[in-house]
């Protein structure tokens, strides 16, 4: 049985990519490798088993283009609005809070998106029946 380790995502600046992921959902460098072209910073925290990799290609000024594949990456907190405020207290701009309900009312999820220096999307969820 397989099991996932990390997801890799390519960042342009890697002390801005740093610094987001570090305030804005907890993940700092738990391993880092460092070649003459391009570094690998791995990212996690006390809650997480797998990471985010960091690639960093030195050199590049070109943004990197997520073509029509790429979604977003999925995190959860305990309260949404409370971290919403912070983030933006911290000078981010996540986008409003949302919520997705069943047909019934019921509430599905809470959630709003923020992006990182290189445009990728990171949902934040409530924590709330599967998300967890």
């Amino acid at each position: 049985m397989s099991k996932i380790i990390h997801s890799m995502i390519r960042v342009l600046d890697l002390d801005q990519s740093l610094r987001f992921y570090a305030d804005c959902v907890g993940l700092t460098p738990a391993h880092r490798l460092d070649f003459p072209g391009f570094s690998l910073v791995y990212l996690r925290n006390a809650e997480n088993d797998a990471e985010l990799e960091l690639t960093w290609n030195k050199g590049r000024i070109e943004p990197y283009s997520h073509g029509d594949g790429y979604g977003h990456v999925g995190v959860c907190v305990s309260d949404v609005a409370a971290e919403r405020e912070r983030l933006i207290g911290l000078g981010y701009s996540p986008l409003d809070v949302k919520e997705f309900k069943a047909d019934d009312g019921a509430l599905i999820a809470r959630y709003f998106f923020i992006q990182d220096p290189d445009g990728y999307k990171v949902e934040v969820l409530e924590r709330h029946g599967h998300y967890q």
